[in-house]
């Protein structure tokens, strides 16, 4: 293949804890969809997007497919928007005089490329076109990222492998695994029932429980051998085709833990993002304990679900439990943000017949 060249403010929610009456558990609603971006590239390749995007579909899975005019810069950009796995298959794009066509060194920045113009890997960033906005990709912690046919993504350009291949690769991959991503980019195509779909993903089809077991499964493709290259593990064989960066336990999502692309929500934080507009802050549409809440469970976390996605930022710091009995501020362990909803989980137990707040302070400017 050639190259080519959010403030959301959190409203008061008091809770009066007892120990007589436990609340139901709650399971958070699935918000991701799988991104399939086809970048024009050959009809080879890009039937071989649109057979995955098909047969993924049939098994139940959410599907966001970018293909032809659609496959723009924002529309990737916005398609990656708490997506649970990315797969893009099309060009590498880099600068002229970072690499001479010809099995040299190749140097950043790399880029995947859209029907109207470049998403650039900057350090651990990205910026849509060569002047745009630096971003982190918007990933969900543990997202899938698979890079398939792409230049410089596995160390190869076209049929010459690079001299630096292991550099280039983590060059390459940072824009995702900076972002939380597992990485899997390859040159081969996988089989599922006779139709060529991306590699990795019929393994998972078949049963992969992890991308190690997929990683076995894949006969004649096996990666064996790694890396370390700046603290990061990077898995290749020696001249191999196929690459992975992560967490081997981790895995590809299930159908049941997909659910439609919001555009909406999508195009709100691509505003946010790139033009600076402050959107309007959601509003709670319901809480976990509910407000004024008796006979609580002295351990369960607070889920807090608003009209809306949210995205997590430093505000997450400004969120905090108090014990207005008492007057102190309890220890929180973890405050997660699950599509619309807010986790909170304190750190201690609370404690009998004590009145309890969630407050937001306001940020300054």
């Amino acid at each position: 293949m050639q190259p080519e060249k959010f403030r959301k403010k959190i409203l008061i929610l008091s809770v009066l804890s007892t120990f007589f009456f436990v609340f139901m558990s709650i399971v958070p609603s699935s918000d991701a969809h799988i991104l399939i971006i086809a970048s024009n590239s050959t009809p080879q390749i890009d039937n071989e997007l649109q057979a995955t995007a098909n047969v993924l579909t049939s098994k139940g899975y959410n599907v966001l497919l970018l293909t032809g005019s659609n496959d723009t810069t924002k529309n990737i950009i916005k398609g990656m928007y708490n997506a649970d796995a990315v797969i893009y298959g099309g060009h590498g794009g880099y600068l002229d005089s970072n690499y001479n066509g010809n099995g040299g060194p190749a140097t950043p920045p790399f880029a995947i490329v859209g029907s109207k113009g470049f998403i650039w890997g900057v350090g651990d960033e990205m910026r849509e076109g060569f002047d745009g906005t630096l971003f982190k990709a918007p990933f969900k912690p543990g997202t899938t990222v698979i890079v398939v046919h792409a230049c410089f993504s596995t160390g190869w350009v076209d049929n010459n492998q690079v001299s630096n291949p292991i550099e280039t690769i983590y060059d390459f991959s940072q824009m995702f695994t900076a972002a939380g991503a597992n990485y899997y980019a390859s040159g081969y195509s996988g089989n599922y029932q006779g139709t060529d779909i991306v590699d990795i993903v019929d393994e998972f089809l078949n049963g992969a429980t992890n991308f190690g077991t997929a990683n076995q499964m894949n006969i004649g493709k096996t990666i064996t051998q790694s890396t370390i290259y700046n603290n990061e593990t990077i898995w290749r064989n020696n001249n191999g085709y196929n690459v992975f960066i992560g967490n081997w336990n981790d895995t590809f999502p299930q159908p049941n833990q997909t659910s439609p692309y919001n555009n909406a929500a999508a195009e709100a934080w691509y505003d946010k993002t790139f033009n600076g507009n402050n959107n309007t802050n959601p509003t709670v549409s319901s809480t976990n304990p509910t407000n004024e809440a008796t006979e609580v469970s002295l351990t369960s976390p607070v889920a807090i679900t608003f009209n809306e996605n949210i995205l997590a930022d430093y505000n997450l710091a400004k969120i905090y439990i108090k014990n207005l009995s008492t007057g102190k501020i309890v220890s929180i362990a973890s405050e997660t943000i699950s599509g619309d909803k807010l986790i909170i989980k304190q750190t201690y137990s609370r404690s009998y017949n004590d009145i309890y707040q969630v407050i937001r302070t306001q940020r300054s400017s």
